[in-house]
């Protein structure tokens, strides 16, 4: 009588069948989200960023304002949501070949990313995206498998109501703003931890929600683009998309470069734009982070690996055990519980010391997928995801 072998457990990715590139795509992303969330949020109020481009003087701190809102400021996260839709393709892809329900697979994923999600942004910090990310995910269930041009449609339609007036809950007025910022520049730096976990409750759904809901559209249409990308193979087979990709690179970098370079301008001097700011935002951002990401990746397809490329691969496997110790190690420093630093330091100081604690996480990155499969965040979601404890110390050989 013939046995047929036993197919494989359905168990998390393996090492091998991971696509570098994309982890290192997603550790680049990752660093841009660390510097942003550090200068616009845990340096100062989101809110006094908002009102007041630059926040203190000095020729240094003007710099890296203007930089990071040219380089960086809704560029990485841009790029970031892109790739969390590639990520969900590929997991949906994966959970078909091993005849797993993807809708179901991915479902329960999506709801322990919207529990780790709420956790984090009520007990830690409210500047979070895996709330967000895990409601997009679940939207995303019904069209992963649609046709790609679909996806394309669907993807900018999404984006463009973003930049519809009537979309998103009413935002607070200035001078509402004003009064916040004021108050939790307070309690940030000198409060107790309860009275910033009530702070944060309040600031949450009154000031963050409304964000968060008016992100919604355009995040959830760069996870279409970044599914449909996938599924035409683009990024599964860079090598053979270069035109394409060069393209990108060009066309969507002179128009996202210039666009930016007149929205830069006009926050930073306070004169307006030669063209609407709603249209120069439309055709900004987006397509400057889809050129990064092209260029990134023409670059990665062309040039052999080094430490640097494994560093920044290593923290893009981590992403999540990242991010969230970056919110730890920063309220530790900024906020009234630990080191109270918050609205005391300016842009370049800042920016200094989020290069440093990214450095480490790349160096303790390396170290740790030395030894072990997943970060400690990674391990525990896909732990509840697949509904058994996943081995996670590396086999080695004997």
């Amino acid at each position: 009588m013939n046995h047929t072998p036993a197919s494989p457990p359905w168990a998390p990715v393996s090492s091998g069948e991971r696509y570098g590139d994309l982890d290192v795509l997603r550790g680049v992303a990752l660093l841009g989200v660390l510097l942003v969330n550090l200068l616009t949020l845990f340096r100062v109020s989101l809110f006094e960023h908002i009102l007041n481009f630059h926040t203190h003087p000095g020729l240094a701190n003007r710099a890296v304002d203007i930089l990071a809102a040219w380089l960086l400021e809704f560029k990485a996260f841009t790029l970031f949501s892109f790739l969390f839709g590639v990520g969900v393709c590929i997991q949906a892809e994966r959970a078909r070949s091993h005849t797993v329900s993807a809708s179901r697979f991915l479902a329960r994923r999506f709801a322990i990313l919207l529990a780790i999600g709420l956790f984090h942004m009520f007990l830690i910090w409210n500047g979070d995206i895996l709330t967000l990310y895990a409601v997009c995910g679940l939207l995303l269930l019904p069209l992963v498998g649609r046709p790609v041009w679909l996806l394309v449609a669907l993807g900018i339609a999404a984006i463009a109501l973003t930049f519809a007036p009537v979309f998103g809950l009413p935002f607070p007025a200035e001078a509402a703003l004003r009064t916040h910022a004021a108050a939790a520049t307070h309690i940030y730096a000198e409060g107790s931890f309860t009275e910033i976990l009530a702070l944060r409750w309040r600031e949450t759904w009154q000031f963050i929600a409304p964000l968060l809901v008016g992100s919604l559209p355009k995040t959830f249409g760069l996870m279409l683009l970044g599914i449909a990308a996938w599924r035409a193979g683009i990024l599964k087979n860079p090598a053979q998309h270069r035109s394409f990709l060069w393209a990108v690179c060009f066309g969507a970098g002179i128009t996202g470069a210039v666009s930016t370079t007149l929205l830069v301008r006009s926050e930073s001097t306070g004169l307006p734009p030669p063209v609407s700011p709603s249209l120069l935002q439309a055709v900004s951002h987006i397509p400057l982070a889809l050129a990064f990401g092209a260029g990134l990746l023409l670059w990665l397809s062309s040039t052999p690996a080094g430490p640097v490329r494994r560093s920044f691969a290593a923290a893009g496997q981590m992403a999540l055990s990242n991010y969230l110790a970056q919110s730890i190690i920063f309220s530790l420093l900024f906020y009234g519980f630990g080191f109270g630093l918050f609205g005391r330091l300016g842009p370049a100081v800042t920016a200094l010391i989020g290069i440093v604690v990214f450095a480490a996480q790349l160096a303790m990155s390396r170290l740790w997928l030395g030894r072990y499969r997943f970060g400690p965040a990674e391990w525990l979601w896909r732990s509840l995801t697949y509904g058994r404890r996943q081995p996670l110390k590396v086999k080695r050989e004997k």
